[in-house]
């Protein structure tokens, strides 16, 4: 039995990669009556943009009222801040008290680290008697462990793009069509901005499931943070201009959900939600003069939004990056550096972090630390972005002063 929270958070982790199969999990998950089906769930897949949209609507009903519990990976400074319950992290003690109370069921049927986060996000959320859960797919879709819930009452797919190839698809429409497996039997879909073929692939799997799809309605920028929507103007947070489809986004899931339960929205409550709600490490403004950024942007279409962001700022400009190895890094590298003065490229503790020695064209320091303060004494933008894992250990040691 854990008595230590780091002791429990270490084992866990240890058990990254001790995974079966979708099948496996989903008859452990019977054995347990499936408690993944006991919450109005609300199921957020897509390349870019899960988790902004997960904490955008989290915001939204919770400022209506309402209790909810999320679910987003990867964590950002603490394991624990993968399930939360109003925009606070679950306990160490009630992380500790569910590990340790299932813990040899656990580990009798051998599973893996998000596995268990799930499982244990369930009781969670059954012991804090939630009304909504909204949960973040890990990877794809169709085969995540997320998916095993069978009662979805809205599946959100943000975007679709490039990432994963590996196992999604090398085309669009195949990547579409592994996320839009959590689309379920009679439920609601909402899609971002899809493109055509996207839409084609969403469409034919909701009539398949008899599923209801929605659209992201066209959005206005007023500018300087500000936007319109249905009507109602708003105020973003974050100065990220692709937090505007997210928000939005949100707001319209925001919509569907009254309408299925039956509750009017209070719209200046919900413009003052979005006018608080900032989601760490998605364009995160850590320091002024000099101004530090910190976004975890970690694939093309992300990079390229991140990018378009940060040119709105005037004055020199500084990007340090790094990145793992399973993604496009030299892509998104050779992106990076047409908007900024200078690009440093930099690594961090990771087994699959990037190898400097392919990077002889740009300049590198292996110390993030004496980038960073490089950065700070000579520009007055600085973004450090790339992997989250990267973005984790630079909050957790990171210096900005």
């Amino acid at each position: 039995m854990f008595t230590r929270i780091d002791e429990a958070i270490d084992w866990i982790t240890s058990r990254r990669s001790r995974n079966y199969s979708f099948e496996h999990f989903k008859n452990v998950c019977h054995l347990r009556k499936d408690p993944q089906n006991d919450f109005y769930m609300i199921h957020v897949a897509g390349t870019d943009g899960k988790g902004s949209t997960v904490n955008y609507l989290c915001d939204l009903l919770m400022s209506q009222g309402y209790k909810v519990g999320t679910l987003t990976s990867p964590h950002y400074v603490t394991h624990l801040d993968r399930i939360r319950v109003n925009g606070k992290n679950i306990p160490d003690a009630a992380f500790l008290n569910i590990l340790n109370e299932n813990y040899e069921f656990f580990t009798e049927n051998e599973l893996s680290m998000f596995e268990m986060d799930y499982l244990i996000m369930c009781e969670y959320f059954k012991q804090e008697d939630i009304d909504y859960a909204v949960v973040e797919v890990g990877l794809g879709g169709r085969l995540d462990s997320t998916n095993v819930v069978d009662d979805t009452r809205l599946s959100i797919i943000t975007t679709i793009g490039f990432d994963h190839m590996e196992r999604l698809g090398n085309t669009l429409p195949l990547i579409c069509k592994e996320k839009c497996g959590i689309i379920k039997n009679g439920s609601k879909v909402l899609c971002g901005n899809l493109n055509k073929e996207c839409m084609d692939v969403v469409y034919e799997t909701a009539k398949e499931r008899n599923a209801e799809v929605y659209t992201l309605q066209p959005y206005e920028d007023l500018g300087d943070r500000h936007f319109r929507y249905r009507g109602h103007e708003y105020e973003l947070a974050s100065f990220a201009s692709y937090q505007l489809h997210n928000a939005s986004l949100a707001l319209e899931a925001l919509r569907i959900v009254s309408m299925d339960e039956g509750f009017n929205i209070d719209y200046e409550k919900a413009k003052a939600a979005l006018s608080n709600s900032l989601w760490h490490g998605r364009f995160e403004i850590v320091r002024q003069k000099p101004r530090v950024i910190l976004d975890g942007a970690h694939n093309i279409h992300g990079v390229q939004a991140l990018a378009d962001s940060f040119d709105q700022f005037s004055g020199s400009k500084c990007i340090i990056f790094s990145a793992l190895k399973r993604k496009e890094y030299r892509k998104m590298v050779e992106l990076l550096k047409g908007h900024c003065d200078k690009l440093i490229i930099t690594t961090f503790e990771n087994n699959e972090v990037i190898d400097l020695s392919e990077f002889s064209d740009f300049e590198t320091e292996p110390d993030y630390q004496k980038a960073i303060s490089k950065a700070i004494q000579n520009y007055d933008n600085i973004l450090i972005c790339g992997s989250l894992y990267f973005l984790s250990e630079v909050v957790l040691h990171g210096k900005f002063d």
